[in-house]
């Protein structure tokens, strides 16, 4: 019964927000405001030789984002996002997928250099953390292993090392340091951190607090190099402890031309494991990208897992080699496969995903 009426009421929240654009638009006109719809969307068919494995097609995801500007300086975001299929029926225990406000934040910018939000906002970490979901934004199929939820032991539930989202204030800006070029970007939000009650309330009384900073030099265009840092007390723990205060810190390289994309990133994150010894988890990766004819783009990954840096027997890593054809500017349709070796999962014996993907941005 309550099951069934939370069903109804979030129904009614979704309309309410796509009327709320409609009521957008139509002011919008009347006062010389501006209001701006656009999103992606991808679709997944995938099959593994892995024991008890299922092929078949996944409605990834489609996000629908509007934007509001009421003047120069204000601005308001909202992203609503439909994931692993579309059959959301109240009062029918057979439905499928999710729907959720994956970002609804109100921006004020004093200048370029500074601007205040506020809201629920993905969290500022690495190269793809901000882009995570808009697939058409990258060459391959799956954001790096670092970005996913990571099995690192048989007796805990994958996990992710940082939180995705936060919800909170966050100040960020971009720095002109020369004539030349030389840029510095900057962020700082403190917010809620990982743990929320059914009714989105916080489940502890302790804040995330997360900071990124990069920096373009004008000398070598097309480069930069960026570092990120998160912490919270995480309600679940990613080692199994309740409201763990937990860290992570990373650090990313990209080189981009027209035609080669180079990438690596490191993260170590920190954490208690049940018997309270603090371990600290690292990841990291290298992924080159190479394109042909302005539509073909070829890519290789290689991610390297170590569960505990001070144990050389946890490491595993991952090899995926893949194909980017653009179709269109907007449309891009992607082949992978994925070299899992056993220690990712566990499992008896290494095995192979075979990915690809349609993903659009419109």
């Amino acid at each position: 019964m309550i099951k069934n009426m939370h069903r109804q009421i979030f129904a009614f929240l979704i309309i309410l927000l796509v009327l709320s654009h409609i009521v957008f638009v139509s002011s919008s006109s009347a006062q010389e405001k501006r209001f701006e719809i656009y999103g992606y969307s991808q679709i997944d068919f995938s099959a593994s030789n892995s024991s008890g494995s299922i092929s078949g097609f996944n409605q990834r995801r489609i996000n629908l984002i509007g934007e509001f500007f009421l003047d120069q300086k204000i601005r308001v975001l909202s992203d609503i996002e439909f994931k692993g299929g579309t059959d959301i029926t109240p009062n029918d225990p057979n439905s499928v997928g999710t729907v959720k406000v994956s970002r609804a934040w109100m921006e004020y910018s004093v200048s370029s250099e500074l601007k205040i939000r506020a809201g629920k906002m993905i969290t500022p970490f690495g190269l793809y953390n901000l882009i995570h979901d808009a697939s058409a934004s990258y060459f391959a199929v799956d954001p790096p292993l670092l970005y996913s939820d990571i099995k690192l032991s048989p007796s805990l539930q994958p996990n992710r090392l940082f939180a995705k989202y936060y919800t909170g204030v966050e100040f960020l800006g971009t720095l002109d340091l020369d004539k030349e070029g030389s840029q510095l970007e900057y962020s700082v939000g403190i917010g809620n951190g990982r743990g929320l009650s059914i009714t989105g309330d916080d489940l502890n009384n302790n804040r995330s607090v997360s900071a990124r900073i990069m920096y373009r030099p004008s000398l070598l265009r097309g480069f930069q190099i960026g570092s990120s840092f998160y912490t919270d007390r995480n309600y679940d723990g990613i080692g199994g402890v309740k409201n763990d205060l937990e860290y992570a810190y990373g650090i990313d390289l990209q080189y981009e031309d027209s035609e080669m994309q180079i990438q690596a990133e490191g993260l170590a994150s920190s954490y208690k494991i049940i018997n309270g010894d603090r371990i600290t988890t690292g990841i990291s990766y290298i992924q080159i990208a190479y394109t042909f004819f302005d539509v073909l783009t070829p890519f290789v990954n290689y991610s390297i897992v170590l569960a505990d840096l001070s144990n050389n027997n946890s490491m595993f890593s991952r090899f995926n080699l893949g194909l980017n054809y653009a179709i269109s500017p907007n449309l891009f349709l992607k082949t992978e496969i994925q070299f899992h070796q056993s220690e990712e999962e566990f499992s008896e014996n290494s095995f192979n995903v075979f990915k690809i993907s349609a993903a659009i941005a419109f």
